[in-house]
């Protein structure tokens, strides 16, 4: 089947490389959304642009209903940041970096998921290895009072795990989507651009020797993504972390029906509260990195 991909922050880095990756095949349609679109598309490669940080520029760009004629195979989502600021809320009171590799993410899948085809594939890309039992606070989960910058992303890390499997286990029907939380390791991206000159400079001595180009990352990824899938669902899992290599990430916490349903509980009110009319007369947040 021809590939119909969505990439959310697949204007650089590791989202452009799939996205460029994906579009390789034939008759494929893929678009990415981003702050600014790529130079030198292919002409199957459309570009939708979007504010990634807020909810209720996501909502408003769903509902223009670009996106309904078609039927998506595959949606990534890729958008994120990397600085060393502390808690920076946006003004519908997400803290960006949570804004952008979690809550904005739950509500791409929520509201996307009427377009998505019934074998579709979603893929989270951030960090499929680090999350944990140990590293979620279920009293503060959006860390309004015990924020650090390795707490939001252990926190996100081991959110994106849990929903995960919520979303699997969600599924009616025939349905049988499969939802990933990928760890694409060391690769080198622009998300060095906003941190300080001397690590931007530590980076480029020592990022070749240990880090890999986008476009081997999602090689990796995309090459051996549809064994992995299939091996898994064999098993009856319709979710999976998978590692740099393209393998399934082994020993991972499988979690209560009880713990998804109460992430998905805090995850759509706050989503739905940064959605509800009292903001509706706030101006949408700046752009920011995706």
């Amino acid at each position: 089947m021809a590939p119909r991909a969505l990439v959310v922050g697949g204007t650089s880095g590791i989202g452009l490389a799939l996205a460029r990756h994906i579009a390789a095949a034939p008759e494929a349609i893929v678009t990415v959304c981003g702050r600014t679109k790529p130079a030198n598309l292919p002409s199957n490669i459309n570009f939708l642009p979007i504010e990634a940080t807020s909810m209720r520029a996501i909502k408003q760009w769903i509902d223009k209903g670009t996106l309904m004629g078609n039927q998506i195979n595959m949606l990534i989502l890729s958008q994120g940041t990397s600085n060393f600021t502390g808690r920076e809320e946006t003004d519908e009171g997400i803290d960006r970096k949570m804004a952008l590799h979690y809550y904005g993410r739950q509500l791409i899948v929520r509201e996307l998921t009427p377009v998505l085809k019934q074998d579709a594939k979603v893929l989270f890309i951030l960090n499929g290895k680090e999350g944990s039992p140990a590293h979620i606070n279920w009293d503060d989960l959006d860390l309004r009072t015990s924020y650090s910058m390795s707490t939001a992303a252990q926190q996100s890390a081991t959110m994106l795990d849990i929903m995960v499997q919520h979303h699997a286990a969600m599924q009616k029907g025939s349905d049988r989507r499969h939802y990933a939380h990928v760890y694409p390791g060391g690769v080198l991206t622009g998300l060095t651009r906003a941190w300080p000159w001397y690590m931007r400079a530590a980076v480029g001595v020592v990022g070749p020797l240990i880090a890999v180009k986008p476009e081997t990352c999602a090689e990796r990824l995309l090459g051996s993504l549809d064994n992995v899938t299939c091996a898994r669902e064999k098993d009856g899992c319709f979710w999976s972390n998978i590692d740099s290599d393209g393998s399934v990430i082994k020993d991972k916490a499988v979690w209560s029906e009880s713990q998804r349903e109460r992430l998905a509980e805090h995850t759509w009110r706050t989503i739905d509260s940064a959605l509800c009319d009292s903001y509706n007369s706030r101006p949408l947040a700046q752009n920011r990195s995706l």
